[in-house]
């Protein structure tokens, strides 16, 4: 496989594992390194093999079937109402992660100085724009950019705040607190748009493709795999980056934040993390509102332009008048959302069944199908992301 080979396929996997690391998971990585310092950092590792394994399972299936997307596939393959049911829970699992994403936005916007009757309306034209961009590839482009930007806001924040000396890397507890962490960190690991972005991503941009099939998959891998290592370490150096700061901080408090991280990691800080947080709700903002119009759309078999600006509107603006409306009380509105996204893992499940019937099919991956070992490995990540939901709701 040649560096251009690898610079015609890049881009899809990536987007999706960057993507991962969104509003919510940064405050989970915040709350993480509150409390436990560095002792999650061997679970946040170890959360790339389930990531990686669900992940790689739909990139695979979009990376041989000629440009027909999941929502796609699962509706020849089974019957639309079969599609749809993998896709709308989905779909109502966004409208209450948009808010979060939002929220994100604006917190950090507020941290570099951005006040929200400014930023909130402009991310939402930033959103739409790139969006409803016609060309998947000059779409991408963008959304590369933006990924970008995160590894580096929070590499950047990790190397201010630097090693904290004598810390405990491995813990485990009993304690009803720190399962619901466990919980906490194992659901958030993929979230239902993103099999649902990697697998319809993948078969549109590999589509264009004059390479092999073998090339793709092998490549589709690869990213895969590179994506959902760079996430978890993002995760760590968040975790390493709030290592230190008082679990009485409230994380979404922008003053709060600001004056804490400018004590531990010095004054230029909060508009890293800033900066960090903006393009983390921003780039998952995006890449939800794709998968979710992408699977929805493809399920009902109306995927067209039109009807994706009608889907990305009515999923953005009630998102948006939320977060405005509660921009002196975010602490309020995203634990009320974060508690009704604890079945997200449970929801979750759905997506990843289909595809896992997808993967082992021969009829529809030929060579391609996973062996008999691959599927074992595969279920049982997914029925141990099942767990972890079911949990949290405990």
């Amino acid at each position: 496989m040649s560096i251009n080979d690898v610079a015609k396929l890049f881009g899809s996997a990536w987007i999706v594992m960057m993507a991962d690391v969104d509003a919510a998971s940064i405050l989970t990585g915040v709350a993480d390194g509150q409390t436990y310092g560095y002792r999650l950092i061997i679970l946040l590792l170890v959360l790339t093999l389930p990531l990686y394994i669900v992940q790689e399972a739909a990139g695979r299936v979009g990376a041989v079937n000629n440009g027909k997307g999941l929502g796609t596939l699962l509706r020849e393959k089974f019957s639309q109402k079969f599609a749809l049911t993998a896709a709308i829970p989905m779909f109502l699992v966004d409208l209450f992660t948009y808010v979060v994403e939002y929220v994100g936005i604006a917190v950090g916007s507020l941290m570099i100085g951005v006040p929200v009757y400014i930023s909130l309306p402009l991310f939402f034209v930033i959103h739409l724009s790139i969006v409803l961009t016609r060309t998947y590839e000059k779409m991408e482009k963008t959304l590369l950019g933006i990924s970008f930007f995160l590894v580096i806001a929070f590499i950047v924040q990790a190397f201010l705040r630097g090693v904290s000396p004598n810390q405990q890397l491995l813990y485990f507890s009993a304690s009803k607190s720190f399962l619901f962490f466990l919980a906490a960190n194992i659901g958030a690991v993929v979230m239902p748009f993103m099999i649902f972005y990697q697998a319809s991503a993948t078969a549109y941009k590999y589509n264009n493709s004059a390479l092999s099939k073998d090339v793709k998959v092998k490549w589709s891998s690869m990213e895969t795999f590179i994506g959902a290592l760079v996430s978890e370490l993002l995760m760590v150096a968040i975790e390493i980056s709030t290592t230190g700061l008082s679990s009485s901080i409230d994380p979404l408090n922008y003053r709060e934040m600001s004056y804490a991280l400018s004590a531990i990691s010095g004054i230029y800080s909060p508009y890293v993390f800033g900066i960090g947080l903006i393009c983390g709700g921003l780039l998952a903002l995006i890449v939800e509102s794709l998968g979710s119009a992408w699977g929805t759309l493809e399920a009902l078999n109306k995927h067209n332009h039109r009807n994706t600006t009608l889907l990305y509107v009515f999923e953005s603006v009630p998102a948006i008048i939320i977060a405005s409306i509660f921009s002196q009380n975010y602490d309020q509105i995203v634990n009320t959302v974060l508690s009704l996204m604890s079945v997200t893992p449970i929801i979750v499940f759905i997506p990843a069944f289909f595809v896992g019937l997808l993967v082992g099919d021969e009829k529809i991956m030929g060579k391609y199908s996973y062996s008999r070992r691959r599927m074992v490995i595969y279920w049982i990540t997914v029925v141990i992301l099942l767990i972890s939901g079911i949990m949290s709701l405990l």
